[in-house]
Parts: C-alpha cells; sequence; structure tokens
C-alpha cells in the first residue's frame, strides 16, 4: 500500500503538468459579461465649440480632436471618427448634414454625412501661426474662419477649399459674424475691422479698448456686440462702424456673446454668466448654477434654451435666466 501511495504521488507533478499544457493548448476562454464602453467625456477633456440646429443636430468639439454628436438637442450624444488628433476650437453647421470644424495648427474638417465621415479640407497655412479660433457659415454655402496670426479665410463651397482674406499679422482675430453683407471681425489689443459688401474689403475702425476682443455677433445689420477680457462689453448702433463701452457687470473674462431673438447672452470665466435686453446698454450678473466656477467659450441660444461648451457641458432654459 505504501508503496502505491509513493507512485502516485510521484506521478503528480507531471499529471499537473500535463494538465495545464492541454488547457493551454486546447482550452480556449470565452468572454464573460459586456465590454467596457469608453465614457464619451473623459478626464481632462475640454469643448471649445458647440452648434445647435433647430432639428435637434448638435455637434460639440474640443481637445484631441474629440467630436460628439447629437441627434436629439444633446439629450444623447456619440463620438464620431475625426480626421484629426489637433484641438478643435470652433464648429459650425450649414444643416443637419453639412458642418465644418477648425482648430489648432490650421486644421479644417468638413463633413457631408451628418458626421459619419470628418475629412479635412484645403486651407493656406501662416507663415506666423495657426491656430483658428472662429469659424462662421453662410446659408449660401459661405464660411470664413478667424485666428491667430491675423488669418483670416474665406470659403465659398461649403469649407471644401479655402482662400486667405487678408495679410498675416502678428496679433490674432478672436472672433467673427455676418448679418448679410455686414461683417465684423474682433481680436487682440481691442482691434476691429468691419466689410460692408460680405468680406470683399475690410475697414479698420476705432475701438474705446485695448483690452482684447473675443467674440462679435450681430443683432441685426445695424446692431452688434463684442465682449473680451476684463469683463469687456462694446455696443454699436450703426454695423460696426462705431463702438461704445457699456458699464462693467464683471471683471472676470468674457468670451462669446449670442442673441437669442429677444435678449442678449454673454459667457466666461468662473461660471460668470450675463444678460442684457434689446438695447445691450446695462447687463446682469448670473450663472448657470449658484455654485458654478467653470469656463464658457461657446453659447449658442436654440429653442428658448442656452447650449455651452468649455470646462463642462451646460444647458439652461432662457426663461430662467
Amino acid at each position: 500500500m505504501e508503496r502505491i501511495k509513493r507512485i502516485i504521488l510521484s506521478g503528480l507533478p507531471i499529471t499537473i503538468i500535463g494538465g495545464l499544457l492541454y488547457a493551454g493548448l486546447f482550452v480556449k476562454p470565452k468572454p464573460v459579461g459586456k465590454p467596457v464602453e469608453q465614457p464619451l467625456v473623459e478626464r481632462g477633456d475640454a469643448f471649445y465649440g458647440i452648434v445647435a440646429l433647430p432639428n435637434g443636430s448638435m455637434w460639440a468639439v474640443g481637445s484631441n480632436g474629440k467630436i460628439l454628436h447629437s441627434e436629439d438637442a444633446g439629450q444623447n450624444w456619440r463620438k464620431q471618427s475625426a480626421a484629426s488628433r489637433e484641438t478643435l476650437q470652433d464648429v459650425a453647421a450649414w444643416d443637419a448634414r453639412r458642418a465644418v470644424a477648425v482648430g489648432n495648427e490650421g486644421v479644417v474638417l468638413t463633413t457631408e454625412d451628418a458626421g459619419h465621415s470628418w475629412a479635412p479640407a484645403q486651407a493656406p497655412k501662416s507663415a506666423i501661426s495657426n491656430k483658428l479660433m472662429r469659424v462662421h457659415v453662410s446659408q449660401d454655402g459661405s464660411a470664413w474662419a478667424a485666428g491667430s496670426g491675423g488669418v483670416l479665410l474665406r470659403s465659398r463651397d461649403y469649407g471644401k477649399s479655402w482662400q486667405s482674406a487678408a495679410q498675416g499679422e502678428d496679433s490674432a482675430w478672436n472672433g467673427i459674424a455676418f448679418d448679410g453683407q455686414r461683417g465684423c471681425v474682433v481680436g487682440e489689443f481691442g482691434r476691429i475691422r468691419i466689410s460692408n459688401d460680405a468680406g470683399e474689403s475690410w475697414t479698420g475702425v476705432a475701438s474705446p479698448v485695448k483690452h482684447s476682443l473675443m467674440s462679435v455677433r450681430f443683432r441685426d445689420a445695424g446692431h452688434a456686440v463684442a465682449v473680451g477680457l476684463s469683463g469687456t462689453v462694446l455696443v454699436s448702433d450703426n454695423g460696426g462702424a462705431s463702438w461704445m463701452q457699456v458699464g462693467k457687470a464683471t471683471d472676470e473674462d468674457l468670451l462669446d456673446v449670442a442673441w437669442d431673438g429677444k435678449q442678449w447672452i454673454a459667457v466666461g470665466d468662473k461660471g460668470v454668466v450675463l444678460v442684457a435686453g434689446k438695447d445691450a446698454g446695462k447687463w446682469r450678473l448670473t450663472r448657470f448654477a449658484p455654485q458654478d466656477r467653470g469656463w464658457y467659450t461657446k453659447v449658442q441660444a436654440q429653442g428658448g434654451k442656452y447650449y455651452v461648451a468649455g470646462s463642462r457641458f451646460a444647458v439652461k432654459d432662457a426663461a430662467a435666466l
């Protein structure tokens, strides 16, 4: 009996090794449970541009070339594949299928199929700097992009090809807007230029400030608002030919402004939100939430709501402000 036990025990290592070899060669593991999906918004993500359309289509763009798309006014989002890893600064759309995004290193991306595919567009590069900050589109298929190095680009074919519309210079254009034939660009050191012929020619106008201006919007062809650093707000009632600074409601940087058809809204650093009536003469300080200290670089008014992008997404009923 003892002899049999010794034989059995001495054979155990061989049996174990043989079993492990068999399992490694012939037994294939089967997946258990569902794969873990990567979150759409990850730690460190920032979204600098957002656009909302009347049919509920939305795009948001940001760091590392990330593009998110929604078909239900931001209730649900999906990540779309981009043709670049460069940070995207802004996005605009002609309709639910055609959109354009711009960003660092002069990247310009376009889609014609609701974002199922994004393709790089041919755009001239600046010898000084290549960071496109804003993009504006018009329903005739034209588009404008403005950025560092004095870059001002124009497209006439839904963003497929671009041409330079200004000489390069050692200062940035941060915001651009059009209302029909009337256009305006604003930038560093309070600089302002306007156009009365849909951008065929541009004229510099006097600015009452030296702070960098970050965004400009028209209410109509005659009335416009520009906002900038240190709480700067400028208003014009003659299509941008002259500007007046209004009283400050904050010292925080203001990074974007929009007109929703009833009131003005401006957003910026440390959760600051400003709202004003039609004449934009007096602004009221508020926030989307009492403890909000985030930063916002883009605000879109659509369907009675405000959509913002920046350190986080936020949506607010216009009537609540």
